[in-house]
């Protein structure tokens, strides 16, 4: 299980979707995974989201390190196709994120269709119970849940997207209606809600479809 990830959003203009898909899952992540200290590349597509600055597209690489997406490996295989030349120019609003993985649930190599992504900042003074309970009760609960594949909490290392949270926690789910289901109302009404979650700043959920997973090869 790699102890990072590298969170890539994007938006690209209708006119070259279409290629920009085809080259994604044809060339350009196949080739990434290939670079070492790259495990995966998951693609997503925003269905919805009350994160004010989250892009239509997302790629999630799990790497071994922050250094992977500037290594020399990354950098030679990024420049590869048909991507640097015809479809990465047109990309808008480009952020990279690096994440360290901080805590697991479920079936971590589990397949789902759907990705539910909880960011959110923590005052100060709650911060380690916040996490305490994260860890040990919520994200463990919650995984209880049909419908809920897996669950990973994430701590932002680095990124350019000014104004991100500095937790996420992302859950592997089956559909969009798992999020709104009786059992998971009433998991989420636990100890961490109860103890913390009042003093979370900043919280947005979001939505994203799976649209490609490419494992590295």
């Amino acid at each position: 299980m790699p102890d990072y990830a590298y969170l890539v959003q994007m938006d690209i203009p209708a006119e070259h979707e279409a290629d920009f898909n085809r080259v994604y899952d044809t060339e350009h992540a196949k080739y990434i995974t290939n670079a070492p200290g790259v495990h995966s590349c998951d693609r997503f597509l925003l269905k919805s989201t009350d994160a004010p600055k989250f892009a239509r597209y997302a790629a999630l690489y799990g790497i071994d390190d922050p250094g992977v997406p500037t290594s020399a490996g990354w950098q030679v295989e990024s420049e590869k196709g048909d991507w640097a030349t015809k479809i990465r120019p047109h990309a808008t609003n480009r952020t990279h994120t690096i994440l360290r993985r901080i805590a697991d649930a479920g079936d971590a190599y589990g397949d789902a269709g759907y990705l539910f992504i909880v960011q959110t900042d923590i005052a100060a003074d709650a911060e380690d119970e916040f996490n305490h309970l994260y860890d040990t009760v919520h994200l463990p609960g919650l995984c209880e849940v049909d419908g809920v594949v897996s669950a990973r909490r994430y701590r932002v290392e680095t990124t350019n997207l000014d104004g991100l949270q500095k937790y996420a926690a992302m859950y592997r789910i089956t559909g969009p209606s798992v999020i709104d289901s009786e059992s998971w109302l009433a998991a989420v009404q636990d100890e961490w809600t109860a103890k913390v979650r009042d003093k979370c700043v900043g919280l947005t959920r979001t939505i994203m479809e799976c649209v490609a997973r490419h494992p590295s090869a």
